[in-house]
């Protein structure tokens, strides 16, 4: 049996196997990710232009990234579960969400 069937060189060398897709709930998890370190560089910076003081409403957002890093995890986890997917955008998501969620939970614990 032929090698072709089952891979074909793609046009930058790499190899591309036959059957396999991108996760949509890994793809979706990234994308949260992603949009998670923007609010928190956001609410960094309004945070620094305010002094420190920024008040309780950038706190409130800061909670809700809290909370879209969660989702994120979660859906780039299950995005890794599936067979037959590529796994490189699932694991980036999950290193991002996971690095900033322990990030923001230990903000909020000196908060208090």
């Amino acid at each position: 049996m032929s090698d072709e069937l089952f891979y074909h060189k793609g046009e930058r060398g790499g190899m591309h196997f036959h059957g396999r897709k991108r996760s949509k709930g890994g793809v979706a998890g990234f994308a949260l990710a992603i949009t998670a370190v923007a609010i928190f560089l956001t609410l960094c910076v309004v945070s620094a232009v305010a002094k420190g003081a920024a008040g309780i409403f950038v706190g409130g957002l800061g909670l809700l990234t809290m909370v879209i890093c969660g989702a994120a995890f979660w859906l780039c986890f299950k995005g890794l579960k599936e067979q037959d997917v590529y796994t490189r955008l699932p694991f980036a998501g999950l290193l991002i969400s996971g690095g900033l969620f322990v990030a923001l939970f230990c903000l909020y614990i000196v908060g208090i």
